[in-house]
């Protein structure tokens, strides 16, 4: 593409407007329209739209009052617009019949790289509208609008959604990505996307491939919250159809996740949910409460929540003094003992501390010490820590 300048480009005054939003909407127009075929000032622009950025420099600011334009009516139109929030580009507003010419400045301005994360989060948002739409699994999957649980009919050992099930979103959505993966079969975008419809038709064959999708889109180095949230889910819910359910993986993730510093809240809100759904099917009761409590700290309100609060009340309900009998060391011994049935080490670790240990210590009580060894084997085993075992060996 050549980079001369056309004929009758506009002054920088205008494109300095432009990038603001704070000119009028027909010299918007006028301008994106010359910026649409001039990649002179398709790079002025974008270099424009960095300066006016929310994290403003000093040196940024200081090189646009020495522009010509910079006059007072100027000045006090452009400190109205940083007073007053607005859209980061209210320039893309100006008119219904702009918004092609607007994306194609933005493909002239910023280059393929930008319109291909729009494109691939616009299809995420399609996958998020057919969840919105039906929710045919358990879990939360992040960004998703609340709908009831409504699994799909087990008609076959496949449980297979008829084509009239999927929403259309999710056929747009993974038309998209698969035209996209053939392009680039490792785009983690893109990955997530496609495993997000494979999600959502939620059979073992389906699941498997989903999972599939969203690891490979995690190792290429794709980090993103919500994928993690995705492949928690993945885990859960094909983890979650054996006779005796092994959640450590999703649990594992979520929590991962939620050590996450600056998670914002809609990904916190998806994996505690998600989080707490994994512990009732655990039977960790004690350890579901109090997830769905800090749930409800989160979301406190809408469909999700409301969902949430009966959670709570029937996990509250599983919590009773017969129920407790669990956290004596013999009871916890012989759960162990019982391999078909995995034990969460977590809603132990407060008896152990506060009980196990002062009996071992104090009454050589050979329950507990048993008790301790036991749990800081399982402890190591299932999240790979030895604090226990290094105490235990200290003492």
């Amino acid at each position: 593409m050549s980079t001369t300048p056309h004929h009758n480009c506009p002054d920088d005054e205008a494109l300095l407007e432009l990038a603001a939003g704070i000119g009028s909407q027909e010299l918007a127009q006028q301008t994106m329209k010359h910026v649409a075929v001039c990649p002179t000032c398709a790079a002025t622009l974008r270099m424009y739209i960095a300066d006016l950025s929310d994290e403003q420099s000093l040196e940024n600011l200081a090189i646009i009052k020495q522009l010509k334009s910079s006059t007072s009516k100027w000045q006090a139109r452009l400190v109205a617009e940083k007073v007053v929030p607005k859209p980061r580009f209210p320039w893309l507003r100006v008119a219904p019949a702009a918004l092609a010419l607007a994306i194609l400045i933005f493909a002239v301005a910023f280059g393929p790289g930008l319109l291909a994360s729009y494109s691939a989060k616009k299809s995420l948002n399609l996958t998020a509208a057919a969840f919105g739409q039906r929710r045919p699994i358990e879990a939360r999957p992040a960004g998703v609008a609340y709908s009831p649980y409504r699994p799909f009919a087990k008609l076959g050992p496949e449980n297979a959604p008829s084509l009239e099930d999927f929403p259309v979103q999710l056929q747009e959505a993974n038309s998209a990505a698969t035209r996209h993966l053939q392009e680039n079969s490792n785009d983690p975008r893109w990955l997530q996307v496609q495993g997000r419809a494979l999600l959502w038709e939620a059979t073992p064959a389906s699941l498997e491939k989903a999972e599939r999708d969203f690891t490979k889109a995690l190792k290429s180095g794709y980090n993103a919250p919500s994928l993690k949230i995705d492949l928690a889910a993945s885990y859960f819910e094909s983890d979650s159809r054996s006779k005796n359910p092994n959640l450590l993986r999703s649990i594992n993730l979520l929590n991962e996740v939620l050590s996450e510093p600056g998670l914002n809240n809609e990904d916190r809100a998806s994996a505690l949910f998600d989080l707490a759904i994994a512990y009732e099917k655990s039977n960790q009761w004690d350890l579901a409460v109090e997830t769905w409590q800090k749930y409800l700290q989160v979301d406190s309100s809408g469909g999700w929540a409301d969902e949430a609060r009966q959670h709570l009340k029937d996990a509250n309900a599983k919590i009773h003094p017969s129920s407790r009998i669990e956290k004596d060391p013999k009871e916890f011994l012989r759960l162990v003992s019982n391999k078909e049935t995995p034990v969460l080490v977590d809603g132990y670790l407060d008896s152990a501390i506060t009980s196990w240990l002062p009996d071992a210590l104090n009454k050589k009580d050979d329950n507990s010490i048993k008790a301790l060894h036991q749990l800081a084997a399982e402890l190591e085993q299932q999240h790979g820590d030895r604090w226990l075992s290094d105490l235990l060996a200290s003492s």
